[in-house]
């Protein structure tokens, strides 16, 4: 057979080095791409994050400013104020000064001035330091406009707020002093601080006035403005090029990388086998079959091969289907064509669920009554014939929720599902209507009857097979001792108590 030399041969070594480095380039691309935008999506979440801390650190430090306003200013009001502006006493003014510095425990300094600037009192116990003394003193009225801050003092840092005192025709006769530390603010910018993050109140100065946090390197920064101080709030956080997520992203590229790297030279290799690999395959199951083992379905990828891995896989489901025949026999009684006693234990736990679960479910044992007579008296084949028409009545009467069973010789069992006492007793009647239709269309005295104990499977933990049958057998036993033909019960519990 001459060979087609027309065509260059392609080297499968190339091609697979071409495919390695397409995979790493695409691989390398989508692993920029999703660091391109992760990186964005984090800038704009961070950007977020730090305009919504921005705004309630804001919300936070105008709340408590504006309470300090809002004292001083309802303190510069008060009428026994007025009264003392007018007739008091310089130790009147400074007993109501000492006075109202009581309740407000928050505050450093609490003072009367004159319209001058002069406190009225001891400023020591007004705990008025120098340097609150000087501005008052050189700025007069005009203090109340503007925020003065004053660290002389290690410790105390605080900053001032001032009100007017009028009279009723508007004239200023002086002005209400108060000194708020500024720890309460520290204490607002630190709460309001995100871990990693930094906060600041800059004064009119460019001088911070409380901050919390400091950050080295690129920052990103948000800048807004208090107007009722006259201050700026900056809020600042850390840039970070390479986030933790988006190094947890290349680890996972690079692992990822790697497994369809792996995976493509295994691939490769196993291509690199010979091609009968199949073939061998097939005949390592054809022996199986021989040796009656079990052999999954032969699946080929080639053409060439499907026939005879279809005929495998036909005569391997022939012998499966064979052994569940085989499975189908093993729990079927031979005589009558009902589940055996293997397949009654088999299905007894599943009603025991069910009963578990609150439904009623009877469990009625039953035999011939004076069975063996009959074998005596007409044969073994009238006994046989007996226990056929028996099952064929418990055929014709069971339910596909049920179970009929024959247990062994003339014991037979079944398992009812939803019925209670009353529909247990009428089940049995019919059976026993049932049974003499079937000994008459079997030629056997018509008169036979069977008996019957009954016990309801218990919802209550540590029920079993055998404590059930135990039951139901009691209850037979004195079904028969009654005088035969008839139903007992195993006990008085009802299918609504065991149920």
């Amino acid at each position: 057979m001459a060979l087609n030399t027309g065509s260059a041969l392609v080297s499968l070594r190339k091609r697979f080095i071409w495919l390695l480095t397409g995979v790493v380039g695409l691989f390398a691309a989508g692993m920029a791409l999703s660091l391109l935008f992760s990186l964005r999506t984090n800038n704009a979440a961070e950007l977020h994050l730090l305009k919504v801390e921005a705004a309630q650190a804001r919300t936070s430090v105008m709340r408590r400013w504006n309470y300090y306003r809002e004292v001083v200013d309802h303190l510069a009001s008060d009428p026994q104020l007025l009264d003392l502006m007018l007739v008091g006493s310089t130790e009147d003014k400074q007993q109501w000064a000492m006075s109202r510095q009581r309740l407000l425990p928050n505050i450093l300094g609490l003072a009367i001035v004159s319209p001058q600037g002069e406190v009225y009192g001891d400023t020591s116990l007004l705990r008025v330091g120098p340097s609150c003394q000087r501005d008052l003193l050189q700025r007069g009225l005009s203090v109340q406009n503007q925020v003065l801050i004053h660290r002389d003092v290690p410790g105390l840092e605080h900053v001032d707020l001032s009100a007017s005192v009028r009279e009723a025709g508007g004239e200023v006769l002086g002005q209400v002093f108060l000194s708020v530390r500024l720890a309460q603010l520290q204490r607002i910018v630190d709460d309001s601080t995100q871990p990693g993050h930094a906060i600041a109140l800059i004064d009119a100065a460019g001088e911070p006035v409380v901050s919390s946090g400091s950050l080295q390197g690129a920052v990103r920064e948000i800048s807004v403005a208090l107007p009722a101080m006259g201050w700026t709030l900056r809020v600042q956080s850390p840039v970070q090029r390479i986030t933790h997520n988006g190094r947890l992203q290349i680890l996972a590229g690079v692992l990822t990388l790697v497994a369809v790297l792996l995976l493509l030279v295994v691939v490769v290799m196993r291509l690199r086998r010979p091609v009968l690999q199949d073939i061998d395959a097939a005949m390592e199951a054809l022996a199986c079959l021989t040796r009656n083992e079990s052999a999954p379905p032969i699946v080929t990828r080639y053409v060439e091969f499907a026939p005879a891995a279809a005929n495998i896989n036909r005569i391997a489901q022939q012998l499966h289907d064979q052994r569940e025949q085989l499975a189908r026999l093993s729990l079927t009684d031979p005589l009558t064509g009902l589940p055996n006693r293997r397949a009654f234990e088999n299905r007894f736990p599943q009603m025991l669920g069910l009963a578990e679960r609150g439904n009623p479910i009877a469990l009625v044992l039953l035999d011939v009554d004076h069975f063996k007579s009959i074998n005596d008296r007409f044969g073994h084949g009238a006994g046989d014939r007996a226990l056929i028409a028996l099952a064929d009545s418990l055929k014709a009467l069971t339910r596909s929720s049920d179970m009929a069973a024959r247990l062994a010789g003339d014991e037979f069992a079944v398992l009812l599902s939803g019925l209670d006492d009353d529909g247990v007793l009428a089940w049995y009647r019919r059976l026993a209507g049932q049974l003499q239709s079937e000994l008459l269309a079997a030629d056997l005295e018509g008169d036979s009857t069977v008996s019957a104990g009954q016990t309801w499977l218990r919802d209550t933990a540590g029920d079993n097979i055998e404590q059930a049958l135990a039951r139901a057998d009691r209850a037979l036993y004195r079904a028969k001792a009654l005088g035969r033909g008839q139903l007992a019960f195993s006990s008085s519990v009802s299918a609504k108590d065991a149920g």
